[in-house]
């Protein structure tokens, strides 16, 4: 395998990693917005979910126009912590404050895995798309803290 083969592997496989998660939190947000009575939260959780899919779609494109075939599901983890979401909420009655710090969780782990890609990623073209969807990224994951601590702040229970 050549270093331009190497390379372009790799890369493909970040963004089939970008792909992945951003297909677990699509989904993750949809579940969140379905689960919840709170109405703010469930508009919130739409257009989160709604940014996601566009993600996805984006990262379909590049990585279907490099000759590759794009992922179609999401990473076991993923699958994992929505069983976790799902888990939690029958137990805690689907409570705005429960949801919202599953929410964040998947927030960090999104956040932390655009911030891995982004150390080393040298097509400039690419990477205009990944920053500017980690922006998109990191800007729900500080809404959802900030919500989340807004909630927590009015819950007894903390």
């Amino acid at each position: 395998m050549t270093t331009y083969e190497h390379d372009h592997s790799k890369c493909i496989g970040k963004m089939q990693d970008l792909l992945s998660i951003n297909i677990d939190s699509q989904r993750g947000f949809e579940e969140a917005a379905s689960a919840t009575k709170d109405l703010k939260l469930k508009s919130l959780f739409s257009e989160f979910s709604q940014k996601r899919a566009m993600n996805a779609s984006e990262l379909r494109s590049y990585i279907a126009s490099t000759g590759e075939k794009p992922t179609e599901s999401g990473s076991m983890s993923g699958t994992l912590h929505r069983w976790w979401i799902d888990a939690k909420q029958t137990l805690t009655g689907n409570d705005a404050t429960s949801i919202l710090n599953e929410a964040e969780r998947g927030e960090d782990s999104i956040k932390h895995e655009y911030e891995k890609v982004l150390t080393d990623l040298p097509d400039p073209s690419l990477r205009e798309i990944v920053e500017r969807q980690f922006r998109n990224v990191r800007e729900s994951h500080d809404r959802v803290k900030a919500l989340r601590d807004s909630y927590r702040a009015r819950d007894p229970r903390g």
